[in-house]
């Protein structure tokens, strides 16, 4: 009995907050790092990645969201394979992913909110090494630590740090962005 009067207060101000219920769409664009093995060799770049993503928010502390992922291409040219031999070749990664979160969510204020995500990352990248090119794709683990500022109650600017246990490659992305929340 003591666990039902500890319950129904939960749930009825779970009902309550239904109202503060509001799907959302987000932009954001950052530093993609790759950690990338090709052909017996490995080569690290950081290049440009973007993100699409929509989300439901079920209220101030909960939402769901399903992210598109362009990762871009990490590339090197002149990658020594065998140290001393005066030997260089390029190799390539260009991947792309779709993710789907469950997310936390902690409002420091009105303006101010910190976000933890965990979810998955489906992803495929297309790998290239001289002229021999190869693909790879996976399921992994997806988590993420974000912030977001409200300009106004639909509008906000978001800043992120999301990491994939992919294999090949690692990859993480930093990002900034926009989120504009429906009322």
């Amino acid at each position: 009995m003591q666990c039902f009067k500890v319950l129904l207060p939960m749930f009825l101000l779970t009902l309550s907050s239904a109202t503060m219920a509001e799907p959302y769409l987000g932009l954001a664009v950052g530093s993609s790092s790759y950690k990338v093995e090709v052909a017996g060799t490995g080569f690290e770049d950081k290049v440009t990645g973007t993100k699409f993503y929509g989300g439901y928010a079920f209220n101030k502390y909960i939402a769901t969201e399903l992210t598109y992922y362009n990762f871009a291409e990490a590339s090197v040219g002149g990658l020594e394979t065998s140290p001393g031999s005066g030997v260089f070749d390029s190799a390539a990664a260009s991947m792309k992913g779709f993710g789907a979160y469950a997310v936390a969510m902690y409002p420091v204020n009105k303006q101010f909110n910190l976000m933890l995500k965990l979810g998955v990352l489906s992803w495929d990248v297309d790998l290239s090494f001289n002229n021999n090119a190869g693909s790879n794709s996976g399921t992994d683990a997806a988590y993420a630590l974000a912030a977001s500022y409200a300009f106004t109650k639909e509008f906000l600017a978001t800043a992120e740090w999301e990491a994939f246990n992919t294999d090949n490659p690692e990859v993480s992305l930093l990002s900034v962005g926009f989120r504009f929340n429906f009322r």
